[in-house]
């Protein structure tokens, strides 16, 4: 399998692997992954839930949303994966969903709180956009992994589309626990103990890395 191959069935990977952990059963989830070398991504058909996707439904697209490789609808906020990949050259892969929390968090149009050690990948590293036009995510992300949406949804991105796959599964389940904590006022983690967390569940325990494999495999076990 060539290279862009590969690239192709990463996004399929990562649209079933959201599927299956509940985040894929409406219309309008989209998953990118750059394409290395090119001013095109590859991204999930839109009239396609991402529980439904297949091969057939991935296509290559140029940052002007010219469908390169057929004649398939796209979603019209692919805007936002091309600015994303212009001004973050590190950046491989884009996901966007409208799992049933990270859209109640956004229904508050707040940032997360930090309530959860593993709430710590969000600490300093998420945005808020000034509202859900597709124009002001690329600007409003910054240099965070994590935008949300106002009454929207929300946005992660990765080096690699394991970890931005991860990474939106992640945020989810925190939404959960902190919109559901929000009427207890319950607090924060401290701020002092949160780089050191961070650290110890990213770069040394590899968690993202970690949860991105769990996600395969239950893909393979649906499959079974």
């Amino acid at each position: 399998m060539g290279k862009t191959l590969i690239e192709k069935h990463e996004v399929l990977i990562a649209c079933q692997a959201l599927g299956a952990a509940g985040l894929g059963d409406g219309i309008g989830g989209h998953v990118s992954r750059r394409v290395d070398g090119q001013e095109a991504f590859w991204i999930n058909a839109f009239d396609r839930t991402l529980n439904e996707v297949t091969e057939s439904d991935i296509f290559l697209v140029d940052y002007d949303g010219n469908v390169l490789n057929g004649k398939r609808e796209i979603s019209k906020g692919f805007e936002f994966h091309p600015a994303i990949y212009q001004r973050r050259q590190e950046i491989n892969a884009v996901v966007h969903t409208h799992g049933f929390w990270g859209t109640a968090l956004a229904g508050q149009a707040r940032l997360m709180k930090i309530r959860h050690n593993l709430a710590c990948f969000f600490h300093e590293d998420q945005a808020i956009s000034p509202d859900d036009s597709f124009a002001s995510i690329g600007d409003a992300i910054g240099t965070a992994n994590t935008i949300i949406i106002p009454w929207h949804g929300c946005i992660t991105v990765g080096t690699s589309i394991g970890r931005a796959t991860a990474l939106h599964q992640t945020l989810e389940e925190m939404a959960k626990l902190d919109v559901t904590l929000e009427p207890s006022n319950a607090p924060e983690l401290p701020k002092e103990w949160r780089d050191r967390i961070k650290n110890l569940i990213d770069a040394e325990a590899h968690y993202l890395e970690q949860t991105w494999e769990l996600m395969q495999r239950k893909v393979k076990l649906k499959e079974n």
